[in-house]
C-alpha cells in the first residue's frame, strides 16, 4: 500500500470512528420517540426563546399542544416563534413576558397566567444563566440564586393554587453539576461569592442547580407532580457570558463532537418529563432520583432533610421579605 494511500486513510478512518462514536453516544443519551398529539394540553415554559427551552418548545408545539413561552425579551420570543414555525404548523404559541430577574414581572405574568390561561398541564422552569462576573437580580440576589432558584420558587408559589386544581406537573431543569462540590451556603444565600483560585467549576452556577434538586424534592413531599432532571451537557449559547474566542472552538471542537449534545438532543429529557416519566415510591426527587438519559437515576449528591427544610424555609422568607406570599 502507497504512502499516499494511507495518507488519505488514516484521517477517513479517524474522522468514520469518530462519527461512529457519537451515533454511539446520542443512541445512548436517548430520544423521545413517542409522537402521540398533545392537542388540548397547554405547557407553560421559562427561558423558550433560546437553547433547550426553545427545542422544547418547538417539539411540543409539533405534537399540537398549545406552549407560552415565557421570555424576558418579547422581540427574541418572537422570533423563536417565527422559528418554530420554519418547522411546524402545528399546535399554539403564546409569548408572554416573564423576566426571572424581577419579583414584579414575575408577579405580572403570573397574574396574566390566571387571567387568561389558567387551565395548563405542565409548568417547565427551564431558564437559567451562568455568569462569571458579579451580576445581580432586581431585588439585589446574585443572578444564579436569584434565577435558578428564586424567580423560579416565586413562580410556583403564585401559580401554585392552579398548579394543584390541574393536577399540573412542575418540570425543574437541574443538572448534574449538583453533584460536582455544590452545597448550600445560607450564610452567603443571594450573595455573589467569587471564585476561589482552586476553584474548577462555578460553585454559584453548581449551588443553585442543587437547591432546584432540593426544591424538587419538598415539592414532592408536599404532594407535587415534580420532575427533576439533568439534559446533560449541551452545546448551547447558555455560558455566551463567557466570550469563548475562535480558537476555543478550534481547539475544543472534537470534544464538543463527542461528548456535547445539541439543543434538540438535550431537550429530550424535559420533553419526557412534561409528557411521559412516572414517579414511583422508590424513584422519584424526594428519594433523591432524577431523569437523565431518559432514565430514573439516583444522584450521588447526599441530600440532607434538615437543610432541605431549612431551604424552602428560608426561600418563603426572601420572597416575602418584597411582600409576596405573607404568612405562608
Amino acid at each position: 500500500m502507497s504512502s499516499t494511500l494511507l495518507y488519505w486513510l488514516i484521517p477517513v478512518g479517524v474522522g468514520a470512528g469518530i462519527y461512529v462514536i457519537r451515533k454511539l453516544r446520542e443512541l445512548q443519551w436517548g430520544w423521545v420517540r413517542n409522537r402521540s398529539s398533545l392537542q388540548g394540553k397547554m405547557y407553560i415554559i421559562t427561558g423558550a426563546n433560546t437553547g433547550l427551552g426553545f427545542e422544547t418548545a418547538a417539539a411540543l408545539a409539533a405534537r399540537q399542544a398549545t406552549v407560552v413561552l415565557a421570555c424576558r425579551n418579547m422581540e427574541k420570543a418572537t422570533a423563536a416563534i417565527d422559528a418554530i414555525r420554519r418547522g411546524t404548523k402545528e399546535g399554539m404559541l403564546i409569548p408572554v413576558e416573564l423576566d426571572l430577574a424581577s419579583f414584579e414581572s414575575i408577579r405580572k405574568f403570573a397574574a396574566e397566567i390566571k387571567a387568561n390561561y389558567g387551565t395548563f398541564d405542565c409548568l417547565i422552569n427551564n431558564a437559567g444563566l451562568a455568569v462569571k462576573t458579579p451580576q445581580y437580580t432586581k431585588e439585589n440576589y446574585e443572578v444564579h440564586f436569584g434565577v435558578m432558584h428564586l424567580g423560579h420558587f416565586l413562580l410556583v408559589e403564585l401559580l401554585k393554587d392552579l398548579i394543584l386544581q390541574n393536577s399540573a406537573r412542575i418540570v425543574v431543569v437541574s443538572s448534574k453539576m449538583h453533584e460536582k462540590n455544590a452545597k448550600i451556603d445560607f450564610d452567603n444565600l443571594g450573595k455573589w461569592v467569587e471564585r476561589g483560585p482552586r476553584d474548577r467549576f462555578n460553585m454559584l452556577y453548581n449551588n443553585a442547580k442543587l437547591m432546584n434538586f432540593y426544591y424538587a424534592r419538598e415539592l414532592h413531599k408536599k404532594g407535587y407532580d415534580v420532575h427533576v432532571l439533568c439534559p446533560g451537557l449541551c452545546n448551547t449559547d447558555f455560558f455566551r457570558d463567557y466570550n469563548p474566542k475562535w480558537y476555543h472552538y478550534v481547539m475544543f471542537a472534537p470534544i464538543v463532537w463527542l461528548f456535547l449534545r445539541s439543543s434538540k438532543q438535550g431537550a429530550q429529557n424535559i420533553i419526557y418529563c412534561a409528557t411521559e416519566n412516572v414517579n414511583t415510591v422508590e424513584k422519584n426527587p424526594a428519594t433523591g432520583h432524577f431523569v437523565t438519559n431518559l432514565k430514573q437515576t439516583k444522584s450521588k449528591a447526599t441530600f440532607d432533610d434538615q437543610i432541605s427544610e431549612r431551604l424552602w424555609k428560608e426561600s418563603v422568607r426572601e420572597i416575602g421579605l418584597h411582600g409576596s406570599i405573607p404568612g405562608k
